[in-house]
This record gives C-alpha cells, structure tokens and sequence, in this order.
C-alpha cells in the first residue's frame, strides 16, 4: 500500500514538473513571437526610410549645376548619350546570347522528339505486322480451339495487353507529332526575336559610331583652343573643387540613408580589398599631375582595356551616377560611416542612384571619358570628404 502511494505521488510530481517546464518554454517562446512583427514593422519603416531619403538624394543632384563652356556641355551630351548607347547595346547582346542558346536548346529538343518519333513509328509498324500476322490464323478460332480453359484467359489477356499497348503507342506518336509542331513554332519564334534583336543592335551601334565621331569633333576643338599654363591649372582646381563640392553635398545628404543590415564596415576592410579593375597603374596617390608640381593626384588612374568592367570594391549605396566635368561618367558608392569610393572616366555606368550593390558587382566599364586621350579608370576613396590613399585599403598586387 505504501509502495502505491509512493508511486503515485512521484507520478503527480512529474507531472507537475512537466507542467512547469511547459509553462516556462512557453513564457520563454513569447519574446520570440512578439519580436517577429516588430523586425517586421522596423524593416518596412527603414525601407520607407530608405526611400524618402533616395528620393530626396536625387532631388538634391537634380539641382546641381556645373560651370562649364559650350564645348564641355557639348561633350557632356556627347559622352553621356554614349554610355547610354554602350550600356543599351550590352543589354541587347546579353539577350542576344541568351536568345541563341535558347534557339539551341529547342533545336536539340526538336531533334530529340524527331528520333523519338522515328522510334514510335518503327514499333507501330512492327505491332502492325504482328497484328497483321496473328490475322492470317483466325483469332477467334485460335482461342476457341484450346483445350484449357487458363490457357484460353492468358491468351484473352494477353491480345488485350497487344491491344492496349498498340493504342497507348499511337497516343504518344500523336503526343510527339504535337511537341514537334510546338519546337517548331517556338524555333521561328526565336529566330524571329533574334532578327529583331541584331536590327536593335545595329542601330544602336550606328547612332554610338555617330556620336563617337561627334566627340572626336569636340575633343579636337576643345584641344585647339589656346591655354596657357595657368590656365590650365586654374582650370585642373576649378574641376577639383567641383568634385569637392559634390562630395560635400553627399556627406550631408546621405548621412540619413540606412546601411543595409549585415554588412560588413568598410573600416574593418582596410588592406584587404581588391582594386575595382585590373590594370597598370598610370598614376598613384600623391603624384604629380601634369606639368606644374603644385597639382596631385588624389587616388589611381588605372590603365585597363576599355568596356572592360569595373568592379564595386565593397558593398554601398549608389550616390552619384553622372557626368561630371574633369571626371566624365563618374559612379560615387556610399559605404557608410562617411567613407565613399569614386569611379571615374567611364565608358557607360551600370547602375543607378539608390540601388545597394554587392562587393564584386559590376557597376560600371572603363572608358576615356571626361575628354581624356586613353582609356583609364580614375579611382579614389574620401572619408568625410578627404582623399584617402587607395594602397593603404586596397591590395594593388592581386
């Protein structure tokens, strides 16, 4: 009696005890619950933030004006109308790639269901024989004539399988005939979009080849008009505080607009980045620019092939993607914390103000924008608006 009650008070403590570990578990659970919606709420609250603050970035940019001559205007159309036609063109070789590998695909499958077909048409015309065989004996009086009624259902069922078999083998003959006629439509449907396509690209490449030789005209003008070394120096420090100015103008404007969660700060990469671009270095940090000592360089200039890609060299926000005069088709990225890496000189830029790029990602191509002679990528890091120099951060030997 007593082992009994022992029995059953150590069955009720355990199930007070599983009770209250229930009851703990779930009070534990509920932070997590209520903490689901609240990421949720702060999320869309920092992508409405996100917004506002692009949208008010690139009202900011839309009021920039730059000090420039009729020429430089002129070669700022010029060259911005051809990174739009480089950037287009590349698109359309893209879909055309993908437009013939597609075109091969479907004239493999067509080629496969045309032996498939074959196939189907060999075994009907061999069951057809059969058929025509089995005939010649009388069927009815070949199942009649047996002696044993089994034998008499095998042979019933097995006519029904040839039967079943010889129809199911004409329903997928039928079923290839209309996947053929499907590839085959689809194929001139392909061929008809990849018509389409290399007229798109032609034309393009006629109006690029068009305001290639127009920029040749403007260069050439431009470079016939004399300046004196001061001149050119005042003009060289004029451009430079013009960037300056800019870049003045993003450090206030940006400060509000989130960093994407998870990534990595930019500080904690230093020494350890790639160059956006492989290529020899024309220029360093520091260097003497021109033929007067008193101008620097403030980052790289990266000789590299043009249309060659450039590379984003952390992940950040697009703030600048323009022409602007001295750097030509410049892309600004914000890393945050103040730090901002510049690509300038470009052929056609990829990306667009407010879009997050990934570290690696291409955003831009290497041009010889901004009226220079050679193709080169003009490559600079500010923190707070100072120029930093890009072999302290990045790994110029990879």
């Amino acid at each position: 009696m007593r082992l009994c009650r022992r029995i059953g008070r150590s069955r009720a403590a355990a199930r007070w005890a599983a009770a209250l570990l229930s009851a703990l578990l779930a009070m534990a659970a509920l932070p997590t619950l209520a903490q689901q919606p609240a990421d949720a709420t702060a999320a869309r609250a920092e992508l409405k933030q996100t917004e506002r603050e692009i949208g008010r970035l690139k009202k900011l940019l839309g009021t920039l004006k730059q000090e420039m001559s009729g020429l430089e205007g002129e070669l700022k159309k010029s060259e911005s109308e051809i990174g739009r036609l480089r950037r287009e063109s590349g698109e359309i070789e893209q879909q055309i790639q993908e437009g013939e590998t597609r075109l091969q695909d479907l004239r493999q499958q067509a080629q496969q269901l045309q032996a498939a077909l074959e196939a189907q048409q060999e075994q009907i015309a061999r069951q057809v024989r059969a058929a025509y065989m089995a005939g010649r004996q009388d069927y009815l009086k070949m199942v009649l004539n047996q002696d044993e009624p089994a034998r008499v259902a095998r042979m019933l069922r097995y006519y029904g399988d040839v039967n079943r078999a010889r129809v199911e083998e004409i329903s997928r003959y039928t079923q290839t005939i209309e996947q053929i006629r499907t590839a085959s439509s689809q194929i001139a449907e392909q061929q008809s979009t990849l018509q389409r396509d290399r007229q798109t690209l032609a034309s393009r490449q006629r109006e690029m080849q068009a305001e290639q030789d127009k920029r040749t005209e403007v260069l050439a003008s431009l470079r016939g008009r004399s300046q004196s070394q001061q001149q050119q120096i005042s003009s060289r420090e004029a451009e430079r505080a013009e960037l300056a100015a800019l870049i003045k103008k993003l450090d206030e404007a940006i400060t509000s607009i989130p960093t994407p969660a998870g990534s990595l700060p930019f500080a904690q990469a230093k020494g350890k980045l790639p160059l956006p671009v492989q290529g020899q270095i024309k220029a360093r940090f520091g260097s003497q620019r021109g033929a007067d000592a008193r101008l620097k360089w403030d980052g790289l200039l990266i000789g590299a092939r043009e249309g060659a890609q450039v590379h984003a060299i952390h992940g950040g926000r697009v703030v600048f993607a323009d022409w602007l005069r001295g750097s030509g088709l410049l892309l600004i990225l914000d890393h945050g914390n103040g730090y901002l890496s510049l690509y300038g000189h470009n052929q056609s830029l990829l990306r667009e103000v407010g879009s997050w790029v990934q570290p690696g990602e291409a955003i831009a191509t290497v041009g010889s924008s901004g009226g220079q002679g050679e193709a080169a990528l003009y490559f600079s890091i500010r923190h707070r608006g100072q120029p930093l120099d890009p072999a302290a951060w990045c790994m110029l030997s990879s």
